[in-house]
This record gives structure tokens, C-alpha cells and sequence, in this order.
């Protein structure tokens, strides 16, 4: 095969490498994609220069430069588009600087020989450590990408083309025995496919990393979405006053059963409280008294129930609490210590020295299907408790001036 065909064959591969990226650029937004495009440009314009030198022989100087300095570019980008990729780094003013060298070196290269493929021994190895720079970046970002697989691919491309580069040294110039052996004349022409197809390996390299880094961008917004929507799920059940679930989240747990939940057949108790004396305390000390008076009685649950347990601010002045696995006896014994932690708490969390007391009722369910007639039931021994309670023997607050309270 001819070089010129060959050289053909590669400027065609790179035009649709770069067309590639090009089109990538419209649905992902990266500074290495744009750094990668602009280098897979420079290398389409820079054999086009060159294959464009081999057919004339006027300006054909100039045109090696323009070759020589397209793949200086190339391989700079591709440095910038490494480093991008692995640790966020872009180019700035300063790196402009490295085009100066660049440029000198592809003005002066054609005139070093008539011959080019002497010129190019002496360009081979510039390449060489151009492609070893990107594969060394390609180290430098955190060791769970620099082992994904796109970076594995673009590794393997590059360490290739930067072997191929330096085999090229002494390959060229064994075509006249420099070395004390000679190399076929068909190997030289076969070296533009060489570099097409570790070139495509690369490109695809390039492609996977950028798809990679889509899917980990992708995850990590759907588990940001993900968390607000547990956050938001929290807020919406629970009641922001006593930090207590509220009837959503009630209502959420009897869903469960639909969803084919193993727990639909827990079994527990479940009791009803209601706070006796609120609407007085309101009344005569102002409704963020009652606030107070309010969270300590849930203030005063958590203290009894577990920490499987779950307790519901069910309305204004009542509350649910469901007792997993809690024979009703012992559910019952435990509530009776509630008006006495009460007692004994309630100045210090209120501020003030209210007397709080709360009547329940408590029944025992055996799934979470019949938990609707327990919390009837509940509720009739808690209204039963209460009216007990309400009875005018009983003071429901002590009494206490209106100066005592002032703030």
C-alpha cells in the first residue's frame, strides 16, 4: 500500500473522530470534551497539511510546518483535556507560553533534511512524550476513576502511540541501515494505519470516559434527588411543633399492607392521649404556653416508648402512640407513669409551674388491618379516663397570678 493511501486513510479516520466529538459537545458540557475537540481538529488539519505537502512540491515547507506545529497542538491539548478530565485543571493565559517552542521547532524541522522521514525522526519522539505526558495525567485523578474503564482504554491508546513513536526513531532510520540493520519499505508505508487505528482506540477511550463521567454526574444528582425527597418525606410527616409523626405518616404506614409489606401482621398496642387541661392553659397563659405544655408531653412519650415505637400528634391536644410487640398490660403500666413524669418535669420544660396532666386509653391490636377498631377502642377508654378526670374535685392548673407569668 502506498503512504499517500494510508495517510488518506488516517486523515479520514481523525475528520470523523473530530466530527464525533464535535457532535458530543451539544449534550455534554466538559472542558475536556472542548479541550479533546480542539485537539482531534488540530490533528485533521495538520495531516491534511501534510498529505497536501506530499502532492506539491511548492510551499511544501510551510506546509510540513503547519504539520508539525497541528501535532504539537494536538498533543498539548490532549495533555489540557487529561488534566481537565482527572483533576478539573484548564489552561490559562500562561500556558500559551508552550506554543512559542511549538512553533519554532515546526518552522525549523523542514529545513533540518530534504528528506522528510529524516525530519521526522527527529519529530517522533516530541509526539512520544506528548502521549506519555496524557497517559501519566490520566494518573493523577482519584483511584476510582483513574481505574474505570474508559481511562483503562485511553491509558492503553496512549501508552501504544507513545511506544510507536519511539519505535519510529530507529524504524526510520534503519530504512538505510543507520542502525547496522534495515527495515522493510512496506512497514513504513503501513505506519499511517498504525497510528489510525491506536487513534481510534483512543477516541473511543475518550468517548467512554466522557459517558462514564454522564452516568457518575447522572447517579450523583439522582441520589441528591433522592435524599431531598426523603427529606421532604420526613417534613411532610412530621409534625413541626413536637418533632412527633403526624397523621400522613400514620396514614403512609397503614398503605404498607397494599405494597405487600411482611409487617402487616405486627402486633402491639396501640393508645390514645389526650392532654387534659390545654384549652385552660391557652386561655390564661397564652397560647406558646400550651406550645410548651404540648411538647412536653411528647417530650414526656419519648421518654416511655422505645426506640421501635412510634409517636403521632394526632390533633390539637391528642396524641397516638403505636407499641410494636407490647402485650396491652405492660403498654398500660407504662402510661400510668406518664402524669408523674409530668409532675415532676413539667415547670423545668415549660418554664412555668403548670400543672399538665394527660388522660389515655390503650388496646391491643394484632395487624395493622384491624389497628382502626383498636384506636376506637382506645379512644373510647381515653374519653372514659378523661371525663374521670374533669371531674370539678380535680384542679386541672394551679392557681397563679397574672404578674407570676408576665415576661
Amino acid at each position: 500500500m502506498d503512504s499517500n493511501v494510508g495517510l488518506a486513510i488516517q486523515c479520514v479516520g481523525v475528520l470523523l473522530i473530530t466530527l464525533l466529538s464535535i457532535f458530543m459537545r451539544s449534550s455534554i458540557k466538559s472542558n475536556a470534551l472542548n479541550y479533546w475537540t480542539a485537539s482531534w481538529a488540530s490533528l485533521s488539519l495538520s495531516l491534511i497539511s501534510l498529505f497536501v505537502g506530499f502532492q506539491l512540491d511548492s510551499q511544501q515547507s510551510l506546509l510540513y510546518s503547519g504539520y508539525f506545529f497541528g501535532e504539537y497542538v494536538f498533543g498539548l491539548l490532549f495533555v489540557a483535556g487529561c488534566r481537565a478530565q482527572m483533576t478539573g485543571a484548564t489552561l490559562s493565559k500562561k500556558h500559551n507560553y508552550f506554543l512559542i517552542p511549538a512553533l519554532i521547532v515546526s518552522l525549523a524541522l523542514p529545513y533540518a533534511s530534504r528528506d522528510f522521514n529524516d525530519v521526522f525522526m527527529i519529530h517522533a519522539p516530541i509526539m512520544a512524550v506528548l502521549f506519555l505526558m496524557s497517559f501519566f495525567a490520566l494518573r493523577q485523578g482519584p483511584r476510582s476513576e483513574a481505574t474505570g474503564t474508559g481511562i483503562r482504554v485511553m491509558s492503553t491508546a496512549l501508552l501504544l502511540l507513545g511506544i510507536s513513536f519511539l519505535v519510529y526513531v530507529p524504524a526510520f532510520g534503519a530504512r538505510k541501515g543507520l542502525w547496522g540493520f534495515t527495515v522493510p519499505e512496506s512497514f513504513l508505508h503501513y505506519t499511517s494505519v498504525f497510528d489510525l487505528l491506536f487513534e481510534i482506540l483512543l477516541g473511543f477511550g475518550t468517548v467512554m470516559v466522557l459517558m462514564e463521567s454522564v452516568r457518575s454526574e447522572v447517579e450523583m444528582a439522582n441520589q441528591k434527588l433522592m435524599r431531598a425527597r426523603d427529606q421532604l418525606e420526613l417534613l411532610v410527616q412530621m409534625d413541626p411543633l413536637t418533632e412527633a409523626l403526624n397523621r400522613h405518616a400514620f396514614h403512609s404506614l397503614l398503605r404498607r399492607p397494599e405494597a405487600g409489606h411482611t409487617d402487616a401482621v405486627t402486633s402491639g398496642s396501640v393508645a390514645v392521649l389526650d392532654i387534659d387541661n390545654l384549652k385552660p392553659i391557652n386561655d390564661t397563659l397564652g397560647h406558646t404556653t400550651g406550645d410548651k405544655a404540648i411538647r412536653a408531653v411528647a417530650r414526656a412519650m419519648r421518654s416511655l416508648v422505645r426506640a421501635d415505637d412510634m409517636l403521632f400528634r394526632w390533633g390539637g391536644d391528642e396524641f397516638l402512640v403505636l407499641m410494636f410487640k407490647l402485650p396491652q398490660p405492660e403498654a398500660s403500666r407504662r402510661l400510668e407513669k406518664l402524669n408523674k413524669i409530668l409532675a415532676e418535669n413539667s415547670e423545668r420544660w415549660i418554664g412555668l409551674p403548670v400543672n399538665v396532666t394527660v388522660s389515655f386509653g390503650v388496646t391491643g391490636f394484632t395487624s395493622l388491618a384491624d389497628l382502626g377498631q383498636a384506636i376506637e377502642q382506645a379512644d373510647k377508654a381515653m374519653y372514659a379516663q378523661r371525663n374521670r378526670v374533669r371531674n370539678p374535685k380535680h384542679p386541672q392548673i394551679t392557681q397563679i397570678s397574672q404578674k407570676e407569668f408576665s415576661v
